[in-house]
């Protein structure tokens, strides 16, 4: 049987969630159903998810049971940012070509449209064929979000190669319809599929265990509602309007408790939630191990996604609402975000709010209400049907085993 060399570029580091949780579950899935593939993993290591050697030893075994071989680089940032991207840029270039040359890989994936616009410049100059998984347009997300200006170099690099990409891909997989009308619209050769980011539905899942340990660490009463927010503050979420939001819900029902976990510092949100006029014994600010995510879900009784209501969101997939449903928990999301507004009313697992602000949480608190009402066990097992049937992996792994069967 001939070997089939695949590079799968990821500019990001091995243990992110981003990837661990995400393209790292379908990436095991393929490298077993189909043993003439032979995968070759390129990511850029950050500070924040350094491993000790011994960790390092572990993840090359973990990967070679599913027949991957793993080249961490370093990702470089801070001061003369551009040098820096073009260096890694080169970096990559130069491990790709040994890569084709030693294995005669034919093909390199790319996660997301950062490192897909590296992947995708470097497949086109070692004549490779390209396939871009998680096909978003980051550009727009950070221009919508007032981060970068339209006038901005790093805005129209990105926005060029995620348009030329977009086009002459040959795979592309995103996580929405809208962007597969879009690149229908727009003429693009790449074959599409939809593969949005997929939860691992026999790892997440309500765990009652974890649920009383998590409310016994902080202390949180057996029968007390909690509000769980799991993720970052600002950048391409709500900031202070999640304070806002929180205080707004802690009017109508004072014995709320919420639950923030977040890579933030934790004295910056408490002070975006003092701000708000959120007293200190209603909320607690943490932070949890990827590991731990399902517990943390399984302690509260309704979920957040603070992504903004902009032009843009409609096209992400992020992995959240998934978590939440498939571990039970009905959530709150802003219209045209992904198709997560489209799910919560149809399914009746959440609720959708036009924005985050103190008028809108008023108007649908008592949507909010009526599901915390609702039997626990009843709206879990709904919110999980609804959950694996919107992004369990299950669903999902007959397409990615036809696209990489392509490669």
């Amino acid at each position: 049987m001939s070997t089939r060399s695949v590079i799968v570029f990821v500019y990001n580091s091995c243990d992110d969630p981003l990837f661990k949780g995400n393209l790292l579950l379908l990436l095991a899935h393929v490298g077993r159903q189909q043993p003439d593939l032979r995968l070759h993993l390129i990511t850029y290591e950050q500070v924040e998810y350094a491993l000790t050697p011994a960790q390092q030893t572990q993840r090359h075994e973990e990967f070679a049971r599913f027949n991957m071989v793993w080249y961490p680089l370093t990702w470089h940032s801070g001061r003369f940012k551009l040098l820096k991207k073009a260096y890694d840029l080169l970096a990559g270039v130069w491990l790709v070509l040994r890569l084709k040359l030693k294995f005669s890989a034919r093909s390199v994936v790319s996660l997301g449209t950062v490192s897909g616009s590296f992947a995708f410049l470097i497949a086109k100059l070692f004549g490779l064929k390209y396939y871009g998984y998680q096909y978003e347009p980051h550009s727009e997300f950070m221009l919508d979000c007032h981060i970068w200006p339209a006038s901005s170099l790093a805005y129209r690099g990105l926005n060029y190669l995620e348009r030329l990409s977009g086009l002459q891909a040959d795979i592309l997989s995103t996580g929405t319809i809208h962007m597969m009308q879009r690149l229908q619209q727009r003429g693009s050769k790449a074959k599409v599929y939809k593969l949005p980011s997929c939860v691992d539905e026999t790892r997440i899942a309500f765990r009652p265990e974890g649920r009383q340990r998590v409310r016994d660490k902080y202390k949180i009463p057996t029968e007390q509602t909690v509000i769980l927010y799991l993720g970052k503050f600002g950048g391409i979420y709500y900031d202070q309007e999640i304070a806002e939001l929180f205080y707004s819900f802690y009017q109508h029902n004072s014995s709320l408790f919420f639950l923030i976990v977040t890579p933030e510092p934790v004295d910056y949100v408490a002070g975006l939630m003092q701000q708000a006029g959120l007293p200190d014994a209603s909320y607690t600010v943490t932070r949890c191990p990827y590991e731990q995510v399902q517990d943390y879900i399984s302690a509260a009784d309704f979920g957040i996604v603070a992504v903004p209501a902009l032009p843009s969101q409609r096209f992400r997939s992020p992995i959240k609402v998934g978590e939440y449903l498939c571990c039970g928990l009905p959530y709150l999301v802003c219209a045209g975000v992904s198709e997560d507004d489209l799910v919560a009313e149809r399914d009746e697992v959440g609720v959708v709010v036009q924005e985050f602000s103190p008028a809108e949480a008023n108007r649908i608190y008592p949507q909010i209400a009526r599901l915390l009402a609702t039997d626990k066990m009843l709206l879990r097992a709904r919110c999980r049907v609804a959950g694996i049937a919107y992004r369990g992996m299950s669903q999902y792994l007959p397409t990615a085993e036809e696209i990489f069967a392509q490669l």
